[in-house]
């Protein structure tokens, strides 16, 4: 992974430090994920294609019903939720709660192996 050293003010001393700060990152998309899984296995792109669309729509549905969404050796998906401060209780209705972020907790081993990642100056 390729890295630059940019100077960020420091928010606790407001003194200018370096920072690596990663550099290149090119998204990869579904249709690039599918064809590698389809080198690795038995299915076509077009299924894993249809596979992870179908996930990412049964992941939204328990998402949306209060689960938290766990994909063993990946992670697990919750949402936050959060509303503005009341006075009482019973002014806290559910009309004005909302869903604040889709939050991931990475699994411990996906999460181990980023001590294997090799760093490079760009």
């Amino acid at each position: 992974m390729k890295y630059s050293v940019k100077q960020k003010r420091n928010g606790i001393n407001d003194k200018e430090l370096y920072y690596a700060v990663p550099v290149g990152r090119r998204m990869i998309g579904t249709r690039e994920i599918a064809r590698e899984l389809a080198g690795r296995s038995s299915l076509t792109p077009t299924d894993i294609r249809a596979a992870l669309i179908g996930l990412a729509e049964v992941m939204e549905m328990w998402l949306h019903k209060g689960y938290s969404v766990k994909l063993e050796d990946v992670g697990v998906f919750s949402l936050s939720a959060t509303s503005a401060g009341y006075a009482s209780p019973e002014e806290c209705t559910p009309h004005r709660v909302r869903a604040a972020k889709l939050c991931f907790r990475a699994d411990p081993q996906l999460k181990k192996n980023l001590k294997q990642v090799k760093f490079e100056r760009a």
